[in-house]
């Protein structure tokens, strides 16, 4: 394995981490995140949240392994984009502009694996 896959490999891991646990937090408080979602006067808050955890489940499984991960970067973006605009969008409020700025960095992380060409973070089978 090049220096250049293993560094993309540890990035992608490291990304694909942050969703796994924002995954985790989901399941284990499924009310509670569906009542937030709901607090926000968003519908179908057990269907959105469902939704997402799809994405977010999915999607972390491809950037991490690097098969399709530039679709998994893209569900990812899916996710992030409008949960960070609902949920951490009051930039008058510091720690929301704090979440706010931290999302918009892992954005752009993301952007970056979506902008790879295809193949470049396969994974090394020996070769």
């Amino acid at each position: 394995m090049t220096t250049h896959r293993l560094v993309d490999a540890i990035g992608r891991v490291l990304i694909g981490l942050v969703f796994l646990h924002a995954l985790l937090g989901k399941v284990t408080g499924f009310a509670g995140v569906s009542a937030a979602i709901s607090a926000k006067g968003l519908p179908f808050a057990p269907l959105l949240l469902s939704l997402a955890m799809v994405l977010l489940a999915v999607g972390s499984l491809l950037l991490i392994s690097g098969w399709h991960s530039r679709v998994g970067a893209l569900l990812l973006l899916i996710f992030l984009i409008p949960t960070s605009l609902i949920f951490h969008g009051e930039v008058s409020d510091a720690g929301e502009r704090i979440q706010l700025l931290k999302n918009m960095a892992i954005i752009g992380g993301l952007l970056l694996v979506a902008n790879q060409p295809s193949g470049s973070r396969v994974i090394n089978r020996g070769g």
